[in-house]
């Protein structure tokens, strides 16, 4: 018997049923894709997380909680077909630029993969977006709605920033030459693309990816000594216990949500973290304490 005879064949014959049927599989299809998409299922800490401002989603991050997912993070997979497209259309570019040749020197690096730095002395790695080449400068595309890119005119959020930086400073220990960080806010919902788009630049200051990695590396120092002291239990208590950034997405995704009553410092086992970013200037008063006298007035 040929041996072609006995595959299947190459489409299926038809077979009856409605618009709906085809509708209803493909949702399940893209769905499923989408759900469970490597990215969806990441749980190691990359550059795009560790400059929040947020100490618990950090601490839980490092130490691997798991997220609920809720639904289909359908604006997330927006942005990483975008990226995808970006990507294919600077490397088709610079494909004609070179005649095709592989080895013909490029401009433009695309989704480079990078090691940013350590924590807890595992190498935390990422793929920068784009790198200039001729002007040592990074690109970040971020796909934004309307709140984000209007927020993006003063200026990016301490995570972005930082992942900035970190990834400039991955693209350094390779050997590449890097000045200039840049975060491109693009338009989600506007039909402007480019012309609307909120562009964001500074220098390249290896000292704040430092600051960064050293920040979280304090974090998984104290948990790791947590751990091996108390147990599991009592290192996931700290971690519910730590400040958490105010309007944080990521909070609600974590099982201690909402947040328990605690010490963070476990009757001072461990020193207190450290905010990102300034002190609250007016902090809370503890529940059942009287309230603070105001400060003297100072003589005019």
């Amino acid at each position: 018997m040929n041996a072609l005879a006995v595959l299947p064949p190459l489409r299926q014959s038809y077979e009856g049923g409605t618009a709906a049927d085809t509708h209803r599989d493909l949702r399940a299809l893209l769905e499923d894709a989408i759900v469970n998409a490597p990215r969806s299922l990441q749980r190691t800490i990359g550059p795009s997380e560790i400059g929040t401002d947020c100490e618990h989603c950090l601490a839980a991050k490092i130490a691997g909680w798991e997220q609920t997912r809720e639904g289909v993070a359908w604006l997330p997979f927006v942005g990483t077909a975008v990226h995808a497209e970006h990507e294919r259309l600077v490397i088709e570019h610079e494909n004609r630029r070179t005649c095709g040749n592989t080895t013909g020197s490029r401009r433009y690096l695309v989704e480079e993969r990078v090691n940013v730095g350590t924590i807890g002395g595992v190498e935390i790695s990422g793929s920068c977006d784009l790198f200039d080449i001729a002007t040592g400068t990074t690109v970040d595309w971020k796909i934004t709605g309307a709140t984000t890119l209007r927020s993006a005119r003063s200026g990016p959020s301490p995570v972005y920033r930082v992942q900035a930086h970190l990834y400039g400073r991955g693209l350094a220990a390779a050997g590449h030459t890097v000045k200039h960080v840049s975060i491109v806010y693009l338009p989600r919902n506007s039909a402007g693309g480019w012309a609307d788009a909120v562009l964001w630049s500074e220098p390249y200051q290896e000292q704040i990816a430092l600051d960064a990695l050293a920040r979280a590396d304090r974090l998984h120092t104290n948990m790791t000594a947590l751990q091996a002291g108390l147990g599991d239990q009592a290192r996931d208590a700290w971690i519910s216990s730590l400040p958490r950034a105010a309007g944080c997405y990521s909070c609600a995704r974590y099982p201690d949500f909402p947040t328990p009553a605690a010490d963070a410092t476990l009757g001072g086992l461990l020193t207190p973290p450290t905010r990102a970013g300034p002190p609250d200037s007016n902090p809370p008063t503890p529940e059942g304490a009287p309230p603070c006298p105001p400060p003297p007035r100072t003589a005019s």
